[in-house]
């Protein structure tokens, strides 16, 4: 075969290709949504906009945005075009640079996308499977923004809950904090998260330890352990590791006396903002008892 009809039948397969991708994708004012998730990388306004308007529609173009990686015929495309009749020259080079170019763009892109995910929230309960992959991904800020957008999106957590526990021991203390603050929006479903989150009321962070206790807050009513670790915690070296230990007690215990007592205890506290939330969730346990079963 000759380097022309090489070049002609390497280009028809490209072309091909782009059409049947562009043809099968949604269009937002004229352009292919996946033509906005690119300029998604470039931190556009315009590409927010328009992905948050189609909503459901964008999701697909956004989890392959995700899922994307770097082409692997950038190289023939460029050996072909050197051999390429000079009609054809023109046109190989515009799909090799826009392929280059989209191939430089594909980190931001991805952070972008998991971003976006998060924002669409539960319309993009489809995402979930790829957003707990790219938990394992080398890149912190992914793996933390990606943590988060399934904390806001609060899909599928028998995928999503296991492997965010996993992630309470991840060594960038970020991707740690916002695992925590993942698992707290699931709220009960992640209930099988709470030995997990106990045991993370010891890490080094305290910004860590105060979104576990918050966490176990929302996740841990009538676990097991989880009032007494939170007594515990009551005496962390933080003030406000403290204070979100008190609201976090607030929400779990009622009618549990060692709670109570805890809590007027740190009416006494020697921090300002701990006595504050102390006393405020002091007043709702009072409040929670004083109304009947009935009325609740």
């Amino acid at each position: 075969m000759t380097p022309g009809r090489l070049a002609i039948g390497v280009l028809s397969v490209v072309l091909v290709g782009a059409f049947f991708f562009h043809s099968r994708d949604p269009v937002y004012q004229g352009k292919p949504v996946s033509a906005w998730v690119d300029e998604l990388g470039d931190n556009s306004y315009l590409a927010a906009d328009a992905l948050r308007k189609l909503g459901p529609e964008a999701v697909r173009p956004l989890i392959e945005a995700l899922e994307r990686k770097p082409a692997r015929w950038l190289k023939a495309c460029a050996a072909v075009s050197d051999h390429a009749p000079r009609l054809l020259k023109p046109k190989l080079a515009n799909i090799y640079y826009r392929a280059v170019w989209r191939d430089s763009q594909i980190p931001r892109t991805r952070a972008a996308a998991t971003q976006m995910l998060g924002d669409l929230g539960p319309v993009a309960a489809r995402a979930a499977p790829a957003l707990v992959k790219v938990l394992a991904d080398r890149n912190p800020i992914l793996r933390r923004d990606a943590a988060f957008a399934l904390g806001k999106i609060e899909a599928r957590p028998d995928l999503a809950i296991p492997a965010l526990c996993a992630l309470l021991r991840d060594p960038n203390e970020e991707v740690r904090m916002y695992a925590a603050i993942a698992l707290k929006k699931f709220g009960h479903q992640a209930a099988p998260a709470v030995p997990a989150l106990i045991a993370v009321l010891q890490d080094g962070s305290w910004q860590v330890r105060e979104r576990a206790a918050l966490a176990l807050g929302a996740v841990g009513k009538n676990k097991a352990g989880v009032v007494a670790a939170l007594e515990d915690a009551m005496r962390d070296e933080h003030r406000f590791v403290r204070s979100s230990v008190a609201t976090a007690l607030a929400c779990l215990a009622p009618h549990v006396e060692t709670a109570r007592a805890v809590l007027e205890q740190a009416r006494y506290d020697p921090d300002a903002e701990v006595r504050y939330s102390a006393g405020l969730a002091a007043s709702q346990l009072e409040s929670e008892l004083r109304t009947p079963a009935g009325l609740k």
